[in-house]
């Protein structure tokens, strides 16, 4: 039984690895393995939610750390004209997680435009969100 609470442990460590389900993958240079989406998913309007950032090396699955600076980050409305620059930051206690928080306020699906310099791989890629729904689908009565 004493090897039950290292099980626990290392499923839970494994488990927090893994990108949750509405997140997009892109390999990029190579190297990096870059994974975006939303905090909260399923997402719903006019609800706090956020960008969700990980950054991993393809080979290892090692996070990488300190791209609050050198990579840039942009969402782009279900219409396709209006957008927001992000200034991503680091999640706390989560190395190679980076975020920015916002209020979507219409339906639909959102892009994420990431962009900048992962070490010397220089990237420019545009990711898709899941359907964000109305909140007033949920109200009742």
């Amino acid at each position: 039984m004493r090897h039950a609470g290292w099980l626990a442990a290392a499923l839970v460590l494994a488990l927090a690895a893994l990108p949750a389900t509405g997140h997009e993958t892109k390999t990029v240079g190579g190297k990096f393995r870059v994974i975006v989406g939303m905090v909260r998913e399923p997402a719903f309007t006019n609800e706090r939610n956020g960008l969700d950032l990980i950054v991993r090396r393809a080979d290892n699955n090692a996070p990488v750390e300190n791209l609050e600076r050198s990579v840039s980050a942009v969402l782009i409305a279900p219409d396709g004209r209006t957008a927001r620059p992000l200034k991503i930051r680091p999640q706390f206690g989560r190395p190679g997680y980076y975020t920015d928080d916002f209020i979507l306020t219409r339906p639909g699906v959102y892009r994420f435009r990431i962009f900048g310099v992962i070490e010397d791989v220089t990237f420019d890629e545009t990711f898709q969100s899941h359907e964000v729904r109305a909140i007033d689908e949920l109200r009742f009565p």
